[in-house]
């Protein structure tokens, strides 16, 4: 008989759960768009909420040491979303790239949660070609860009942070890592594509050189190489790239334009009527012109121009003026979603209600929140940081624990189990993250021989700021606790603190070499 080892079995189900978010957000989405942008009832029904009771069953099972009973729900669980997949999928080819944009840009910009719940569907589901390709390279570039205000363009987001969440994405398709010369060649050919689009000079470049065809087609090709997060990081900065250079360069277009179709518009009837019989397309050509302006006037009175309909609107004036000489349905309104369409933003703020929105380390917490929430309150402190998404985390048992408390998902284990405590030892965790990732960034750069900016240097400084005030806060509580006799509440202190402490030097060392 198979002996089935239950650390396995807790794996295996905090993978399914983070997959059944995955597919009931995938699917709330789904039903949306067919409702506000398609106007049509979806064509399946999934009872989530009957695998939602199976994920609770596997989870009482596992806690219960009923290892076999767990397996068993798993497997069911396993095939249900399969299949749930699989009629998500079906309908969601009805949705385009284009659609998907369109809808996301509607909901003001939605939670990155949401975002990265829907890159898990489609990672999971394994559907990374074709259009869905297109958009996953939607879904990364949101997830990686943040619109600056001052400087009146979109920027990619801090580096390492967003190379970790990547990272922790992408490890969903287990795919075999590749050479590094590959990936080097990779990357170097998207920053030659980055640069053919910065270098274009006027509007109509994008069009006659292909630029956009030619970077689209790339990350096409490249295959499972396009999900290494080296690779992924250059395409983010190459769409980036590309959407600024095509907002500057369409600002100096788009009056010459507006200009043309107008006055092509106010003669269409009379070009028709004198030169139609002569020309037999230029009908044909008109209408498509007609359509496009439509499209074109509703996309502007949104500010969301999209570059092919901008080209197509172009050459189908040009086709008109060379006829002389010798797609688009309209837009549809949507609706805005309720507040309650999506439980990220309610996650979010229930983060910041206990940290504060001007934390510091909310970043880091938050990764702490997405290690530690797809579990639940079902698994022990022990079982929490052994999770796949916690375990890269290095978090103690306790320092889970607090989390769970902080968020109200656990007791408090006595009187003398604070708020304060918890803070503590949450906010200590999220800063040895936040150290070890400064300091990996510093050995990465001196093995490189890359000289260290100064913005880098002043993050770390700051790290290490908190780190003492940190510090302070620990050597009063283990005043507090020395005269206490739970001997194992101070050792977690002592513990947690000489973590920090690890972490704090070892990363003054480095500043004060590079200083």
């Amino acid at each position: 008989m198979k002996v089935i080892e239950p650390a396995a079995v807790r794996t295996r189900y905090a993978r399914i759960s983070d997959r059944f978010k995955a597919t009931w957000t995938a699917h709330q989405i789904v039903a949306a768009a067919f409702s506000e942008l398609l106007t049509e009832p979806l064509t399946y029904a999934i009872d989530l909420g009957l695998l939602y009771e199976d994920i609770r069953t596997a989870a009482r099972a596992s806690r219960a040491g009923h290892t076999a009973m767990a397996v068993e729900a798993l497997d069911r669980l396993e095939c249900s979303l399969d299949a749930a997949s699989g009629d998500i999928l079906d309908a969601d080819s009805r949705i385009t790239a284009s659609l998907l944009r369109r809808f996301l840009e509607r909901l003001n910009r939605p939670d990155d949660g949401v975002v990265e719940a829907l890159i898990r569907f489609y990672l999971y589901a394994d559907s990374v070609e074709g259009d869905r390709r297109d958009k996953l390279d939607l879904l990364f570039t949101r997830l990686g860009s943040a619109f600056d205000d001052g400087r009146g363009e979109f920027v990619v987001r801090e580096s390492l942070a967003l190379r970790q969440r990547i990272v922790e994405l992408v490890s969903i398709l287990r795919v075999a890592p590749p050479a590094h010369a590959e990936i080097l060649q990779i990357i170097r050919a998207i920053r030659s594509l980055a640069e053919d689009i910065h270098s274009a000079a006027k509007f109509d470049d994008f069009t006659e050189r292909n630029l956009f065809r030619d970077a689209r087609t790339f990350k096409h090709r490249v295959g499972d190489l396009y999900f290494h997060p080296d690779v992924l990081l250059a395409t983010i900065e190459l769409n980036v790239a590309a959407r600024n250079r095509f907002v500057r360069l369409y600002g100096g277009e788009e009056q010459q334009l507006v200009e043309d179709a107008d006055k092509l518009m106010e003669h269409g009837r009379a070009i028709a009527l004198n030169f139609g019989a002569a020309t037999p397309g230029l009908a044909e050509e008109m209408e498509r012109f007609r359509t496009l302006r439509e499209k074109f006037d509703s996309l502007r009175a949104v500010s969301n121009v999209k570059y092919d309909v901008v080209t197509r609107l172009k050459a189908s004036m040009n086709n008109i003026l060379l006829q002389l000489d010798q797609a688009l349905d309209p837009e549809i309104e949507i609706t805005e979603l309720p507040p309650s369409f999506f439980d990220g933003t309610r996650q979010l703020e229930r983060v910041t209600g206990r940290f504060g929105s001007a934390e510091p380390l909310l970043d880091h917490v938050l990764r702490i929140d997405a290690a530690l929430e797809p579990a639940g309150t079902e698994l022990t402190p022990e079982d929490l940081v052994a999770l796949p998404d916690a375990r890269p985390l290095r978090l103690e048992p306790w320092e889970a624990s607090a989390y769970q408390k902080l968020l109200d998902r656990a007791p408090a284990d006595s009187d003398d189990d604070s708020q304060e405590l918890w803070l503590l030892y949450v906010r200590a965790a999220a800063l040895r993250i936040r150290i070890d990732e400064e300091a990996t960034i510093f050995a990465t750069a001196a093995e490189a021989g890359v000289r260290l900016d100064g913005e880098l240097l002043t993050r770390a400084k700051k790290s290490l700021d908190i780190a003492k005030d940190l510090d302070a806060q620990f050597s009063d509580l283990l005043q507090d606790a020395a005269a206490q006799p739970d001997r194992l509440n101070l050792r977690h202190l002592y513990r947690s603190r000489f973590r920090l402490l690890r972490g704090f030097s070892g990363l003054w060392l480095i500043c004060d070499r590079h200083a």
